[in-house]
């Protein structure tokens, strides 16, 4: 696997979260596990930030979007996020 890949060739991963769900503590370790084999760019927002986004994902976080495309939300499953970052 080449981790060498340029900044912008990386598959931008942006994970809604916030502080006190266990899904996105169990979803952050599979993410930082991901990151040693496969590397990408990682924006993580606490949905609480912003109103809209709160009302949004409240109850489906943790959401995962690779590439602007929804990949995985709630009880994810280690080998559904690892496939969706390595298809790309």
């Amino acid at each position: 696997m080449n981790t060498d890949l340029p900044v912008q060739s990386r598959p931008q991963v942006t994970f809604y979260t916030k502080a006190g769900c266990h899904l996105c503590e169990d979803a952050r370790d599979m993410l930082e596990e991901i990151a040693a084999k496969t590397p990408y760019e990682l924006t993580e927002i606490d949905i609480r930030s912003d109103t809209a986004l709160f009302d949004l994902y409240r109850y489906r976080i943790p959401v995962i979007i690779v590439n602007e495309t929804t990949t995985v939300e709630g009880r994810i499953e280690y080998s559904d996020l690892a496939s969706a970052l390595h298809a790309l």
